[in-house]
């Protein structure tokens, strides 16, 4: 997916130009209410000016322009009605939903080393920002309300008096376009704050997601010590930007008095010297009354809409960054016949780290061949089953499976290959049955409970009142660890991929669970590749070959038995195991 441009123009015209019939209606309905609405001011003027002789041809007069004041206002309150329905329906909630959809398809669209280095407070926050931008078109539609408006006025005013319609030319410059330096200072100080915003809603969202541990650790009055001096700093700068607002509006509320003032003397002159009519003079009156009003409505307007464009900027950081990770042009879809897969020389280190993890890295796997890899903590393993999942990019060498380079096909593809049961299954808060056919084209309810029962999971599931539809919580936070591990386990068993990959699956649970987690594991194995990482090393018994990383190389590999014999680095992990009864190491 293309990324998104950094300034808010070019960002606005992607949509600009998908809606532009509906904005071109909208100019026309806009134009179209401001004339009328004008019309019926000017037919007011004309029954002032009438009806200051009492004779039956002043009333004739009168009653005409009565009549035309009445159907040309009840034209602008029906065109003034349709045009704000028209902009609701068929622009705003259309773009708002479109950009929804792309943002969140962009922010998914970012490899999981860029999201895993940003607070997802922080990101969500920037999409709500940028998400604005419908919210400001809302605004912008007032204004343009406004500018219309005043455009007809002076259209009206130049036809009256060209030193008058000119006078008011000059008085919307003013209003309208303040100094250069406030604008640009007030930009500054917006873009600051909205990021300061989205800093502090990221923190707050970081410390609820984590909540449990802030009490358990009692870090309750720490966090806020935290999050104080970053309000500070917010609350600071909209203080600024609020003060250097108000000297503005003030400036400009003083120049539209004294031009007002200006402009009124003169129409007096005029009409004294019979330059213009008592309906003209009426009319004036009226437009500087409501007119210079609504100027300054459009200025404060214009106030607001240049501090969304400065928080929309700001947040459209993390959409207008390149995805890390793409599809290469021409990728084909994976097809998996064996499930080989094959490690050749690849070198690999994590953004901004000096070591490298994996450096000319060697290591085949054959087709359905079942492998433990073991390893003290940093040695590797976990990053080895990224890298097959293209998590991360490698800084060189190619992974294959069956020949094929994984840079080379659809990523969508290859995860559609793999099934993964990582260490702690985090849940979304969906029912049981949504989550075991995760990822997965399955509705069968059928198939869903044999899954369940191959992973030991159906009796739990069926003891809970709501059964399969009964939701998990938050992050899973409704089942115990064992359940939530036989639900991923039955998702792997339904999903049915040729690559399996079990990332220390039963490292947290208990004996008791972790026997139960066995079984349904065993039932789950059956012709696939299968990659174990494991910190306990009797559930490797079964596994056709171990490999033992340290520092991201091979130091050992062989059966479980084998590696006991040699009494290397598994000998000595398994014996300190066995020490601590069979508990990590």
């Amino acid at each position: 997916m293309q990324t998104f441009p950094k300034k808010f123009m070019p960002f606005a015209f992607i949509y600009a130009k998908i809606f532009k019939w509906q904005i071109c209606s909208v100019f026309i309905l806009l134009l179209l209410s401001a004339g009328f609405t004008n019309l019926s001011i000017r037919f007011f003027a004309e029954i002032t000016g009438a009806i200051k002789i009492n004779d039956a041809q002043s009333y004739n007069e009168a009653l005409k322009y009565v009549w035309l004041l009445t159907i040309f206002g009840t034209l602008g309150i029906i065109v003034s009605q349709y045009q704000r329905y028209y902009y609701d329906a068929k622009f705003i909630i259309p773009c708002q939903t479109r950009m929804e959809k792309d943002l969140f398809s962009y922010l998914l669209g970012h490899s999981y080393e860029y999201i895993t280095t940003k607070q997802s407070g922080m990101l969500i926050r920037q999409k709500e920002q940028v998400k604005q931008l419908p919210a400001m078109l809302d605004r912008i539609n007032w204004d343009l309300r406004l500018f219309f408006d005043i455009m007809v006025k002076i259209i009206m005013l130049l036809c009256i008096s060209p030193l008058i319609g000119l006078g008011y030319l000059i008085c919307c410059i003013v209003v309208v376009f303040p100094r250069r330096r406030s604008a640009k200072r007030l930009s500054r100080i917006s873009k600051a704050s909205a990021k300061m915003s989205a800093i502090v809603d990221g923190r707050i969202l970081d410390v609820i997601n984590n909540l449990l541990v802030v009490k358990q650790f009692d870090n309750i009055e720490e966090e806020k010590k935290r999050l104080h001096p970053l309000l500070a700093q917010e609350f600071a700068l909209n203080k600024k930007n609020m003060f250097i607002w108000w000297g503005q509006y003030n400036f400009i509320g003083a120049i539209t008095s004294l031009m007002s003032f200006s402009l009124l003397l003169l129409s007096v002159y005029l009409w004294s010297n019979g330059a213009i009519t008592t309906a003209d003079i009426v009319f004036i009156l009226m437009t500087l009354i409501y007119g210079l009003n609504g100027l300054s409505e459009l200025q404060d307007c214009l106030q607001r809409i240049r501090q969304d464009i400065a928080t929309v900027e700001q947040g459209l950081e993390p959409f207008c960054i390149p995805h890390g990770i793409v599809d290469a042009p021409h990728a084909k879809p994976l097809k998996v016949k064996g499930g080989t897969i094959d490690f050749q020389n690849i070198c690999f280190k994590y953004r901004n780290a000096k070591k490298y993890v994996f450096k000319n890295f060697n290591l085949h796997i054959k087709s359905g061949e079942k492998i433990g890899i073991v390893g003290t903590s940093g040695s590797g393993k976990s990053t080895l089953v990224n890298l097959l999942q293209r998590s991360f990019e490698l800084q060189s060498g190619n992974i294959f499976i069956d020949g094929q380079n994984i840079t080379q096909v659809t990523q969508e593809s290859l995860h559609d290959n793999i099934s993964l049961i990582p260490q702690d299954t985090v849940m979304f808060n969906r029912s049981i049955a949504d989550y075991i056919a995760f990822g997965t084209d399955v509705k069968s309810d059928k198939k869903i409970k044999v899954a369940a029962i191959k992973a030991y999971a159906h009796d739990f599931i069926s003891d809970k009142d709501d059964g399969y539809n009964s939701f998990a919580g938050d992050r899973g936070c409704l089942l115990s660890g064992g359940e939530r591990q036989r639900i991923a386990i039955a998702r792997a068993i339904l999903k049915n991929a040729p690559i399996l990959i079990l990332d220390e699956a039963t490292s947290a649970l208990d004996s008791e669970s972790e026997q139960i987690i066995q079984k349904a594991i065993d039932n789950l194995i059956q012709k696939q590749t299968v990659i174990t990482i494991a910190h306990r090393l009797s559930t490797l018994k079964n596994m056709d070959r171990i490999i033992v990383l340290n520092k991201g190389k091979i130091v050992e590999e062989g059966t479980f038995n084998d590696l006991l014999k040699q009494g290397g680095q598994f000998a000595k992990l398994y014996a300190a195991q066995q020490k601590k009864g069979g508990k990590n190491v």
